[in-house]
């Protein structure tokens, strides 16, 4: 199909828009009864038939009879003006002398309006016939229907033309821009679908498809190749931390220092694993596999796992007998042990709390701790991929993935992510998962 151009259809439109306009006013003034500006027209001709059909000035009866005729007859108010610019003969009501130069252009130009309901025609001898027409019967009614019928006929051009030609335009260019602005915040999904426009609009939109295309394509490669690399060491991980509980190391020194490489060992298999988990997320071929979690179940195996890497850690649990959500056992165990670590890490050994109840339809999972807080202008960021505040650089491992994914996977089974200060001091980080209602269970 042949490319249209969008300025070529800009140019077109409006010509036929001044087109129907034109129709639109020829038809309102054919209708209306008399060719418009009639009046315009026929008073300087009336003037020139009505200097025809006086006498000479030499006459001065014979011109005096004849306005008096004129003004009984027609209702006219005439008057006659010499060479000099004096009056010297009229009828009817006063009329003011003309400017000497409007005198001065009708001798040389011909029969004219001069003044409002005021038109003059040239004599022989230099004399100017000056007559003031009255309107007739129902003249201004009529205008101000001419001029109403006129303004509703554009409009009317305007509405039936005008708007549809620049909504055409603008939609796609809206439908573009929204769908460019939701690209911008992360949903690579997202697609124009213009692509069938021939215009300029057409172009950048196919443009802008074929790139998201790409980078999309590009960023699914990247997450598969980081899942497989990741997969793939935690193989030698695993046989480390075997080697290294068949190592019998009889020296104290040596011990202390095979515990602080087998924390290294765990640091790096979490990391490992939320790798891992946000490369699930991320890959929409892995469709999440939904079972029925038991939550006080799901949060005590949590806090067993979190406890054998801190035997000291204390933590203090709230959780609602009975309560159940359908998700993804291993998504949803990450996500609670991201919690548990974070406050295990930024608590200050002041221990954790976690709280799990229900709320409405929800099922609410949150983890506390007792350290310093999260400061009001972080609280937005926390759940950043790679985020960590000012108070935690340097003082603890980690890259700042356990929050975000603890929200992607709240997100993933239609929940939602939150942080805040607790009262008394301490941050507070809360999921929110549809719940399992008691009917379903007892299904």
């Amino acid at each position: 199909m042949r490319a249209q151009r969008l300025y070529l259809r800009l140019y077109f439109a409006f010509l036929g828009v001044l087109l129907a306009i034109v129709l639109v006013i020829g038809g309102i003034v054919w209708m209306t009864g008399r060719p418009f500006f009639a009046r315009g027209r026929g008073g300087p001709r009336l003037a020139v038939h009505i200097a025809r059909m006086l006498p000479p000035p030499g006459d001065p009866l014979a011109l005096a009879r004849a306005m008096e005729e004129i003004h009984e007859e027609l209702g006219i108010d005439v008057m006659l003006v010499g060479p000099a610019g004096e009056m010297f003969a009229g009828t009817g009501n006063p009329i003011e002398l003309p400017d000497p130069g409007v005198l001065q252009r009708l001798r040389g130009g011909g029969a004219d309006w001069i003044g409002h309901g005021l038109v003059a025609a040239p004599l022989r001898g230099g004399a100017v016939l000056v007559a003031r027409l009255p309107l007739p019967p129902g003249a201004v009614r009529q205008a101000v229907l001419r001029a109403a019928l006129l303004l509703l006929g554009v409009l009317a051009v305007s509405l039936a033309l005008v708007y549809p030609l620049s909504r055409s335009i603008t939609r796609p260019v809206e439908k573009l821009t929204a769908v460019v602005e939701a690209y911008g915040r992360g949903d690579l999904s997202q697609r124009s679908g213009l692509g069938g426009l021939q215009d300029e609009v057409g172009r950048l939109a196919r443009s802008f498809d074929e790139m998201a295309d790409r980078i999309q394509a590009a960023r699914k490669a990247e997450r598969e190749l980081l899942a497989n690399v990741s997969h793939e060491l935690r193989t030698p991980l695993a046989r480390i931390k075997v080697a290294m509980e068949l190592i019998d190391a009889p020296d104290a020194a040596l011990r202390r220092r095979l515990a602080a490489v087998g924390e290294e060992v765990d640091e790096l298999d979490r990391l490992i694993a939320d790798v891992l988990t946000a490369s699930r997320l991320d890959l929409a071929s892995l469709p999440l596999r939904k079972v029925r979690i038991d939550v006080p179940a799901l949060i005590a195996r949590g806090r067993e796992r979190a406890q054998a890497l801190d035997p000291e850690l204390r933590i203090e649990q709230r959780v609602e007998p009975g309560l159940a959500v359908d998700a993804d056992e291993a998504l949803l165990s990450r996500a609670v042990d991201n919690l548990l670590d974070n406050a295990r890490k930024y608590g200050n050994g002041g221990g954790v709390s976690v709280e799990a109840r229900r709320d409405g339809a929800h099922a609410v999972i949150a983890v506390r701790d007792h350290g310093p807080g999260i400061p009001e202008a972080e609280l937005e960021h926390v759940f950043d991929p790679f985020f960590r505040g000012e108070g935690a650089r340097g003082r603890s491992t980690g890259f700042g993935l356990g929050l975000s994914l603890a929200r992607r996977v709240a997100e993933a089974h239609g929940g939602s992510a939150s942080a805040g200060n607790a009262e008394g001091g301490g941050a507070r980080i809360e999921l929110r998962l549809p719940t399992v209602s008691d009917a379903d269970r007892a299904g």
